[in-house]
């Protein structure tokens, strides 16, 4: 998160969008990084923003001005996922570099546009699947690029919350496919090195009927045939009544 500048290193000043949950986790990993400070907070709950700017000596600005800050590197895109997409286009289009929580978007046309307007300003932007750094999962897929494992033939993902998020969230997050079941499909592209050519899905709602009122379902299957033919399945729930 450093880079070199006459023989001395650099700080990074960023900008975190969102004071959340998420937001907050990700602003105390970035205050605790070497090499980066965390100079603004952003976010339409001023309360929430002041708290957390707080807490790391960080500013509480509006959107424009971080964007204008000529200072800030790299912008942290942790607010509500409506709005992930706009943040993009605006990093982009600033010359920020850009990590942004998942979804890009709720709609692929738009995820596609973000991904060219990245392209064309020339700036880093990582979206955050952060499966692939968990060592478990790191592990696995090292065994099997070295040949240890064997050839896979099925993946079979299970996958659970410890809990529902909120209602509230719920509303806003696009619907158990997009926003808990992506970083499943992510998953079984990185480990089998592979595509999707058919997927079956189906879901229920099991645990919540509050889920279900909000319009989304808290539990389900999918089946995945690959471009090399191999199958991979996934089963996921909101709730993870073992623990």
């Amino acid at each position: 998160m450093t880079s070199a500048a006459s023989g001395a290193a650099k700080t990074l000043d960023v900008a975190v969008f969102g004071a959340g949950r998420i937001g907050r986790i990700h602003a105390g990993n970035l205050a605790r990084q070497p090499g980066v400070r965390l100079k603004y907070v952003i976010d339409v709950n001023r309360e929430a923003a002041v708290a957390l700017a707080a807490q790391h000596g960080a500013q509480v600005v509006d959107v424009d001005a971080a964007f204008g800050d000529a200072s800030i590197g790299a912008a942290v895109i942790c607010s509500s996922t409506d709005t992930h997409s706009e943040l993009i286009l605006k990093s982009a289009a600033a010359g920020k570099h850009i990590f942004c929580e998942k979804p890009v978007d709720l709609t692929i046309e738009r995820a596609r546009a973000c991904a060219e307007a990245v392209q064309r300003a020339g700036v880093v932007a990582m979206i955050g699947f952060q499966r692939r750094y968990d060592p478990t999962f790191a592990a696995l897929k090292t065994r099997l690029d070295a040949g240890e494992i064997g050839t896979p033939e099925m993946l079979i993902v299970t996958s659970r919350d410890p809990g529902a998020p909120p209602v509230e969230y719920i509303k806003h997050s696009g619907g158990i496919f997009k926003d808990m079941l992506i970083h499943d499909f992510d998953i079984f592209r990185w480990i089998l090195d592979d595509e999707a050519v058919s997927v079956h899905a189906t879901g229920s709602c099991l645990s919540d009927p509050a889920i279900a009122d909000a319009g989304d379902i808290d539990s389900t299957a999918v089946t995945i045939r690959t471009k090399r033919g191999r199958l991979c399945q996934i089963n996921t729930a909101r709730r993870a009544a073992y623990g």
